[in-house]
C-alpha cells in the first residue's frame, strides 16, 4: 500500500528529497556571507571606506575579504559565535548597516533570521523545479483523462490547477532571479494571488458589463430566469470578491482593536493572512472558470471521428406553429452536414436520432418536429429513428440511446448547440455513455452563461477536490503568516 501511494504521490516524497539535498548544500556553504553595500556614483573608485561590525545576542563574525567593485562594496564574513551582528560600512559623511544572524548551525542569513543566507537559491531553485514537475504532472494527467473521455469535470479541474500552479511557479522563479531568503520568497508566493486577482480585475470589470448586456438580451428571447442570471450573478462575485481584500485590509487599517501597522504585532499578520486568503480563493476560482472556458470552446470546436452508426439530435423548444427554431435548426443542420462528411470520406451512413418530447405550450413533440424538417432535407425516413419522450438532456441521452442499444449498438454522436456541447457531454459521461459531441452556431450571448452554468456544475461535482485545493492555500497562508511572524518577531 505504501508503494501503491508513492507511485501516485511521487510528487511528495520527490519533493522532499530535492529539499534535503538542497538544504544540506546550504548548511555546507552558509558558514560565509557576502554583504553588498552601495557607494554613491559620484564616487566610483575614490571612496575612502571602514569596515567593522557590532556584536548582539553573543553573536559574532570575521571579516575574510572586502572589495569595491562595479559601484558596490563587497563584504564576505564568515560565521563565529550564534547571536545577532550589525556589519557597519563608514566613507567619510555617510555611513551604513546591515543586520546579520548567525545560526547555531554556523548559516548566516540577512536582515531576517529566516532571510537570505549563502545557497539559498538553490532552495528557491528547487521549489521553483517542484512547481514545474507539478504543472507536467498536471498537463501529463490532463491529456490522459482528456484522451480517454474529453467531456469529464475533473480535466476543467486539471486545467484551472495548471493556470493555478503556473502563477506560484512565476514567483518562486522571481524569488531566485532575485535573491533574498525564506521571507522574501513567502513575500513572492503570497503577493503572487493579488497581483493575479489586481491585474484581473480590469478584465473581470469589462466582463461584468458584457455579461450583464449578454443575460439582458438572453432574458429578452428566452424569459426571465435565475439560470438566465447565472452569468450575471457570478461575475458580480467575482467582481465583489477581487475587491473584498482591499476592503478588508481598509477595515482592518482603522480598527483600534487591532494594530495592524506595528510591524511586529500581530494584527499585521492577521491582515495579511486574511486578505491573502481571499485574493488566492477569487485567484483559483478565476483559473477554473478560465479552464471550463477553454474546454468548453474546444469542445465546440470538436469534430468527431467520421466511423458513427448514430447521431442523436438534442431537442429544444420549438416554433408555435411546429416548425423549428433558428437554434434547433442549428443543431439539425449540423448533424446533416456531419452525415454527408462522413459519407463522403468513409461511404459509411448513419442513422439520426431526433430526441424530444412534446411540451405544453407545443403543438407536436420537438422530435417529430426534426423528424419532418429532416425529410425534407432528403433523409429516407429509414434512416430516421425518433424519441419523443424525453424532456430534459438527461432523458434526451437515456431514451435516445435505449433505443440505440435496442437496436444492437454502435457508435454515437450528438448534435446539439456549440454553447452545449461540453453540457451535454458531461452529462452523458456521468451515465456512463462514451459519446462524442458536435455543435450547431448560435448567437454569443448565450455562450456565457453556458460556460458559467460548466463553470458552476464543475465546483458541484468536484467540491471535494476543490475544498483539498482551497483548504491547502487556508494552510499554506497560515504557514508563510507564521514563519514571517516567527522570522520578524520572535526570532529577530
Amino acid at each position: 500500500k505504501v508503494m501503491d501511494w508513492l507511485k501516485r504521490k511521487w510528487y511528495v516524497p520527490a519533493f522532499a528529497v530535492l529539499l534535503l539535498i538542497s538544504m544540506i548544500y546550504v548548511y555546507a556553504v552558509g558558514d560565509e556571507y557576502t554583504a553588498r553595500f552601495n557607494v554613491p556614483k559620484d564616487r566610483f573608485g575614490t571612496l575612502n571606506y571602514q569596515v567593522y561590525t557590532e556584536e548582539a545576542d553573543g553573536g559574532s563574525v570575521s571579516i575574510l575579504e572586502q572589495t569595491e567593485k562595479s559601484g558596490h562594496i563587497y563584504v564576505k564574513v564568515a560565521a563565529g559565535q550564534p547571536g545577532k551582528v550589525y556589519l557597519c560600512v563608514t566613507a567619510e559623511d555617510s555611513a551604513s548597516m546591515q543586520v546579520l544572524y548567525i545560526h547555531r548551525t554556523g548559516i548566516i542569513t540577512h536582515d531576517d533570521y529566516f532571510g537570505d543566507c549563502k545557497g539559498f537559491r538553490a532552495v528557491q531553485a528547487v521549489f521553483a523545479l517542484y512547481f514545474l514537475l507539478l504543472i507536467i504532472y498536471m498537463i501529463v494527467k490532463f491529456r490522459h483523462s482528456h484522451r480517454e473521455n474529453k467531456y469529464r469535470y475533473r480535466n476543467i479541474l486539471y486545467i484551472g490547477l495548471i493556470l493555478f500552479l503556473a502563477f506560484f511557479l512565476h514567483s518562486q522563479i522571481a524569488a531566485a532571479i532575485t535573491g533574498g531568503g525564506l521571507v522574501s520568497s513567502l513575500h513572492m508566493a503570497m503577493n503572487t494571488m493579488g497581483l493575479l486577482v489586481t491585474v484581473t480585475f480590469p478584465i473581470v470589470l469589462i466582463v461584468t458589463v458584457l455579461v450583464v448586456i449578454s443575460n439582458v438580451k438572453l432574458m429578452r428571447r428566452e424569459g426571465v430566469g435565475w439560470r438566465n442570471l447565472l452569468a450575471t450573478m457570478l461575475a458580480l462575485v467575482l467582481g465583489f470578491g477581487s475587491l473584498v481584500p482591499f476592503f478588508v485590509g481598509m477595515f482592518l487599517q482603522n480598527q483600534r482593536w487591532l494594530d495592524v501597522h506595528k510591524w511586529t504585532g500581530i494584527g499585521r499578520f492577521v491582515e495579511m493572512f486574511t486578505t491573502n486568503v481571499m485574493y488566492s480563493f477569487v485567484a483559483y476560482l478565476e483559473c477554473v472558470l478560465f479552464g471550463t472556458i477553454i474546454l468548453g470552446i474546444h469542445a465546440a470546436k470538436h469534430i468527431p471521428a467520421f466511423d458513427k452508426d448514430y447521431i442523436i439530435i438534442h431537442g429544444c423548444r420549438i416554433r408555435a406553429d411546429g416548425t423549428l427554431t433558428n437554434l434547433l435548426k442549428g443543431r439539425a443542420d449540423r448533424a446533416v452536414w456531419f452525415a454527408k462528411q462522413q459519407k463522403e470520406k468513409t461511404g459509411r451512413g448513419i442513422v439520426y436520432v431526433p430526441s424530444g418530447g412534446q411540451g405544453n405550450d407545443e403543438v407536436i413533440s420537438e422530435a417529430e418536429a426534426i423528424r419532418r424538417y429532416l425529410s425534407e432535407q432528403g433523409i429516407p425516413e429509414e434512416q430516421i429513428m425518433i424519441e419523443d419522450r424525453s424532456l430534459t438532456t438527461e432523458e434526451n441521452m437515456k431514451n435516445a440511446m435505449a433505443l440505440i442499444e435496442e437496436r444492437g449498438g454502435g457508435n454515437v454522436a450528438f448534435a446539439t448547440t456549440n454553447y452545449h456541447v461540453l453540457r451535454a457531454g458531461l452529462l452523458a459521461s456521468e451515465l456512463g455513455y462514451r459519446l462524442d459531441g458536435i455543435g450547431g452556431k448560435t448567437k454569443s450571448y448565450f455562450w456565457i452563461n453556458a460556460f458559467v452554468r460548466e463553470f458552476i456544475a464543475t465546483v458541484v461535482k468536484e467540491k471535494k477536490r476543490h475544498a483539498i485545493v482551497l483548504g491547502g492555500l487556508v494552510l499554506i497562508n497560515l504557514l508563510m503568516c507564521v514563519l514571517m511572524y516567527i522570522s520578524n518577531v520572535v526570532l529577530s
